[in-house]
């Protein structure tokens, strides 16, 4: 039967099936049904419901269509075929065209939530839907898969508060999900909330989730950025600036804390501070603390993962890199807008690549030989898309090779860079980052501080105490493209 909410007598569907009776092709239900065969023939097998009835049957055919963002489109085009040049036909084409004009989002925007949602397994899936549509919205099978849902949700007229239903679906599938995955379903959402002028209602919406006491759940990222240049006349002096977020639910909004300038040795001291200002702040929501420092290419190689995170302690100190995990990111390429798109391009390869094994793909890793392979590197970054990580072959610090390699992966989009602070050639080194980049078990972050804290219970020449990792995330800048100067802070 039909459903009243998703397009009975004035419903959205209406208009359509009006104007489809009209056509020769499908007067009779032997009409219809050769119709259905050949929508079966290109679209694969269609649940239509057959109905005596022409308004019923024409209706299912619809509903079932629009479900599909290529339904309608072949729908058109098989009773074009069929009625070619009846003036009917143009109406149904004006009807179509318009429905087509109120597309929600591009298609690649709605593959891409279905990339991200593939291989997953949600138990809750029809109850999640009945509980988005209504009480009118459309029955689905049991066995429903989440793309159907996605798909029948796109017919249906926003809540009350005018955000889209697909919207408020993948926010519920974002909710309580491993935080990686939740992370990307709520950017997914931001995009299409922004493009559609409903990121307060959006907002609305998420605060709407939260369960007091409010704050975010255990085990949630929380980010202490930290930004270091140096300044003064003689470059002898650095300033520090910092932000900081706790709760990424609706987007990334960090606040900036107040700047400091100082020797070398009282930044350290400063960044200390920081840091265990946020760990007293933060400590009842017991979050997952992650420390990224943002660097000129020029201080790309300090060793800032081994500064102590605590300012005094009666004990051994512990190093930063071994307590979080810590990041080295770059502030030309934050800066360099149009480097950005292959950026943006290949972290989402990576982001893919992480949610399916939790690794680098081998074929996705890059190392550099070195030399005179500058050239070759650059070229093989514009062959190959799917090129995510670079190991270096030497120091960013003094070593032209290790300086030009950074620049051609900071222009190339590559988000991940792995080197050791004073020797890349070594078979230690070579092996540890092979395993940071494509080892088993726990992320690409957290087998890194594996390796430093078997380093800080071992000799002092492991490869550990001078591994460095380049992670950069396009989607969380704190300095905006082209500008150059830090921005103010955002609340």
């Amino acid at each position: 039967m039909a459903s009243s909410g998703a397009g009975g007598v004035g419903g959205p569907l209406w208009p359509l099936v009006r104007a489809l009776q009209d056509l020769p092709c499908l007067a009779s239900q032997q009409d219809r049904n050769f119709v259905v065969r050949l929508l079966n023939d290109r679209l694969g097998h269609l649940p239509i419901e057959e109905s005596a009835r022409v308004e019923q049957h024409l209706f299912n055919i619809v509903e079932v269509c629009e479900r599909r963002s290529d339904g309608l489109a072949a729908l058109l085009e098989i009773i074009g075929e069929l009625d070619k040049g009846t003036i009917y036909l143009r109406e149904v084409e004006r009807i179509v065209a318009e429905r087509d004009a109120d597309v929600l989002w591009p298609e690649e925007e709605r593959e891409r939530l279905f990339g991200l949602l593939s291989g997953m397994i949600f138990k809750d899936l029809v109850e999640l839907y009945h509980q988005v549509a209504g009480a009118n919205g459309p029955e689905l099978p049991a066995e429903t898969t989440y793309r159907e849902v996605f798909l029948t949700l796109e017919t249906l007229n926003a809540d009350a508060t005018g955000l889209p239903k697909p919207i408020v679906f993948v926010e519920y599938l974002a909710h309580g999900r491993r935080p990686e995955l939740s992370t990307e379903l709520r950017r997914w959402s931001d995009r299409q909330a922004s493009r559609l002028s409903v990121i307060t209602e959006l907002q609305a919406l998420r605060r709407a989730f939260r369960a007091p006491p409010p704050g975010p759940a255990p085990n949630e990222p929380a980010y202490l950025v930290l930004l270091l240049r140096r300044v003064g006349l003689a470059g002898e002096l650095y300033q520090l600036d910092h932000w900081s977020q706790i709760d990424l639910s609706e987007g990334w909004h960090p606040k900036r804390g107040t700047d400091f300038t100082g020797t070398l040795d009282e930044v350290k001291r400063q960044v200390a501070v920081l840091i265990e200002e946020v760990e007293t702040k933060w400590a009842k929501y017991q979050p997952d603390i992650r420390i990224e420092v943002v660097l000129s290419s020029e201080l790309l190689n300090l060793d800032i993962d081994q500064w102590s995170w605590e300012v005094e302690s009666m004990l051994p100190p512990v190093p930063i890199g071994c307590r979080y995990s810590f990041a080295i990111r770059s502030l030309e390429r934050m800066q360099t807008g149009h480097w950005h798109r292959h950026w943006h391009a290949r972290w989402s390869v990576l982001t893919g690549q992480l949610q399916l094994y939790g690794a680098v793909d081998e074929d996705s890793a890059q190392h550099s030989e070195g030399g005179d392979g500058i050239r070759r590197l650059v070229a093989d970054f514009e062959n190959n898309a799917k090129l995510v990580s670079l190991t270096l072959s030497a120091p960013p610090d003094g070593s032209e090779a290790g300086g030009a390699e950074v620049a051609v992966g900071l222009r190339a989009g590559v988000p991940i860079m792995v080197w050791h602070r004073e020797h890349c050639d070594s078979e230690e080194f070579l092996a540890a980052a092979r395993e940071v980049l494509h080892g088993d078990g726990a992320g690409v972050l957290e087998r890194v501080k594996q390796v430093r804290n078997t380093a800080y219970k071992s000799h002092a020449g492991h490869v550990g105490h001078c591994l460095a990792l380049l992670w950069d995330d396009p989607m969380r800048l704190v300095v905006p493209p082209d500008l150059g100067a830090p921005r103010e802070a955002v609340a």
